[in-house]
């Protein structure tokens, strides 16, 4: 309302607002929220944000009307910005697994001459009871008969004895004779050979050459040592030496009754493929001239006295393998065993033995560099089953050899988050329909069977629970509370009003920003001082939204415009509209105003022009007033800024008073031209202008 005046007023007075050496009185506003107190809550325990105004530098507008003695107020309501809490997940040990994908096999090549075949293993029993030793010379010296037409195999020798089962040694401890050692020294391969067959005759008297055979061809029956010579898919053969049948000659000696009577022992157990040679006697008594020195079957006079003449269990063995014998009791061993060499050499398959054992699916074979159609690869040994000729020379095997398992399913190394899963194979992220978790086995499992040697990364969080509830101040405006999580707002979550905590229904993921944000009572304000009309002279008024001029309700107390709060939000534009009950006259006027003008801000238009109204212009207590040159004008527009409830001193009220730090902000920009006095932030007011925004962050140590 205006009043009229003739008294001048000079516009000093609104100096003293910032000026140094006053001082102004400040308005506290209740920032507390409770600290969490149980020990979970505490890993969580929030940062508090507290916000602030240092006032607003405010604008009054007041127009009159001249003619119709109506004044109108226009303003911006004001609410204080919402509290925020702020909150932070766990942030989880991340944990990194790699593993390394299996391969079907390291690659190999080898060559080999094709005059080098097969892979032979010949076990000679022999009879080491009495009368024995000369057919053992007989026997030991003549190892390159023996091997007469199997030179160009891949040969291994092995000796037992009919009293056991275990293999005999050479001089230096080996169980078994090679080519590897003929080819390198064939002196010492024979001397050793010899040393293998001469075992003497002091062994048992009941000779059990089927049952000796046969455990040594099946690597058993030998506990002080192991008797495992044989290679996978050699070719075999057995060659035996005696002047005894099985299980003895005497009439007191035989093992009737037992398994390894007869020659099915050895067929049941080692089968009908490996051949079966022998030197058995088949005179009794042998046909030796014993007193005549040149008869080179003297040796032979302590041989024979069989009580059951025929050796038919033995001779039962070589039909039955389609083998050779002939008499122990012969000057002539060379014959016989080139005869056995040559018939052995027969049934020995084009074979060679690798370095590793092959995997047949990924092995290719070329004879002189054409492809072999038909072989098969078992362990160390190819066989070769398409013709070869005379003409070819080498052939060429590749292979892989020494596979490592693939898979498909992988265990973390550590205990798991199972939804935290990131896999990556050689350095590329898989989608995550491309695996899943197994509770059951506690594997992860991978859609797709992962290339050969590649790099499987596991990365994932440990296991160990996340928070869902995060507590929030008291004192909140119900409806108020937002929610966000990493910057945005969520709606997962139930609010437990009677402990003030949020609680998310999935907990946040490890690390995010969990902020709360809600109204305290008292944010908005909903008490206006009356601008340009004195209460007495207001007949009636109204107030309107400036935008949709709807009425607002409202009242007037005190000189004040009461608002309710839930008209009240922060920048709203109103406009009050005050009848008045008094006349302008003489052009003189008067408005009241309810605050200090800051200085330099009274403006008086009429007709929009600023020099018609501004005589005699004065700035009293509560009123403006000025006069005009004339009247012709309907409408005067007076306006002037003040500085609305400055303040640079702002309380931390928390319940929270342990060790703590605490940054402050100013419009943004962090600043350190404050001071900390029991429990308030005090800013110098030259480095804080009015409607500055003040931060206050409080981080609990």
């Amino acid at each position: 309302m205006l009043r009229f005046t003739k008294s001048l007023t000079a516009l000093a007075v609104g100096l003293q607002l910032l000026g140094c050496g006053e001082e102004t009185n400040f308005t506290n506003v209740d920032r507390s929220v409770a600290l969490p107190t149980n020990s979970q809550d505490l890993i969580a325990a929030p940062q508090y944000l507290l916000n602030f105004k240092a006032g607003s530098l405010e604008t009054a507008d007041i127009t009159i009307d001249t003619g119709f003695n109506l004044i109108q107020q226009s303003f911006a309501l004001r609410q204080e910005p919402k509290t925020e809490d702020i909150h932070q997940q766990n942030d989880r040990v991340i944990h990194e697994d790699i593993f390394m994908q299996g391969h079907k096999g390291i690659s190999s090549e080898q060559t080999f001459s094709i005059a080098e075949a097969g892979i032979f293993d010949l076990l000679i029993v022999i009879d080491d009871s009495s009368s024995m030793v000369p057919y053992q010379k007989r026997i030991g010296a003549r190892l390159p008969s023996l091997l007469k037409h199997i030179t160009n195999t891949n040969w291994r020798i092995a000796v037992v004895t009919t009293s056991s089962p275990c293999l005999n040694k050479t001089t230096d401890g080996r169980t078994y004779l090679t080519r590897a050692d003929f080819d390198k020294d064939p002196t010492a391969a024979a001397a050793d050979f010899m040393a293998m067959i001469n075992v003497g005759e002091f062994g048992l008297t009941v000779e059990r050459g089927i049952l000796r055979a046969t455990q040594a061809m099946t690597a058993s029956g030998c506990a002080s040592e192991s008797n495992v010579w044989l290679r996978p898919d050699s070719q075999r053969s057995v060659l035996l030496v005696t002047d005894e049948k099985n299980c003895g000659s005497a009439s007191n000696e035989d093992c009737i009754g037992d398994p390894d009577h007869s020659a099915n022992y050895f067929f049941d157990r080692v089968g009908t493929n490996v051949t079966f040679n022998a030197f058995l006697l088949l005179q009794d008594p042998p046909a030796a001239n014993a007193s005549d020195p040149n008869d080179p079957n003297h040796d032979c006079e302590n041989s024979g006295s069989y009580s059951n003449f025929y050796p038919t269990a033995y001779i039962t063995m070589v039909q039955g393998t389609n083998g050779l014998y002939a008499d122990v009791c012969r000057s002539d061993y060379d014959t016989i065993l080139e005869q056995i060499s040559l018939n052995v050499s027969k049934k020995i398959n084009l074979q060679y033995e690798l370095a590793f054992p092959a995997e047949a699916e990924f092995t290719s074979i070329k004879i002189d560099g054409k492809p072999v159609s038909r072989f098969t690869a078992s362990g160390k040994t190819v066989s070769i089953l398409d013709p070869v000729s005379s003409s070819n020379s080498v052939i060429t095997i590749k292979y892989k050899h020494s596979p490592v398992p693939m898979k498909k399913a992988f265990g973390p190394k550590s205990p798991v988050d199972s939804k935290t899963f990131e896999v990556l194979v050689d350095g590329k992220a898989l989608n995550k329909a491309d695996y899943q978790y197994n509770p059951a086995n506690g594997e992860l499992e991978l859609k797709n069977l992962p290339p050969e040697r590649a790099e499987i990364k596991m990365r994932y969080r440990h296991d160990s629970p996340l928070l869902t509830s995060f507590a929030y101040g008291k004192d909140v405006v119900p409806g108020s509370l937002e929610v966000l999580v990493n910057g945005g707002a969520v709606q997962n979550y139930r609010i437990d009003e009677s402990q003030k905590r949020v609680i998310f229904t999935e907990a946040p993921q490890d690390g995010l920003p969990v902020r709360l944000r809600y109204e305290r009572p008292g944010d908005r304000t909903t008490r206006y001082e009356v601008q340009g009309a004195f209460p007495e002279q207001i007949e009636n008024f109204k107030l309107l939204d400036a935008a949709s001029d709807e009425i607002i309700e409202a009242r007037i107390e005190a000189g004040q415009l009461v608002l309710p709060e839930a008209m009240v939000s922060e920048g709203r534009k109103v406009k009050a509209l005050y009848n008045l009950n008094y006349e302008f006259k003489d052009r003189v006027f008067s408005a009241k105003i309810g605050q200090t003008p800051y200085p330099g801000t009274v403006k008086v238009e009429a007709n929009g022009q600023a020099e018609l109204c501004t005589k005699d212009l004065a700035v009293k207590a509560e009123e403006i007033s000025f006069s005009c040159l004339d009247e012709d004008f309907e409408k005067v527009n007076l306006s002037y800024q003040y500085a609305k409830d400055y303040r640079n001193s702002f309380d931390l009220d928390l319940s929270y008073s342990g060790p703590r730090s605490i940054a402050v902000y100013v419009n943004g920009v962090e600043t350190q031209d404050y001071h900390l006095i029991d429990d308030q932030v005090v800013i110098l007011k030259k480095f804080l202008p009015p409607g500055s925004d003040v931060k206050i962050l409080v981080k609990p140590l």
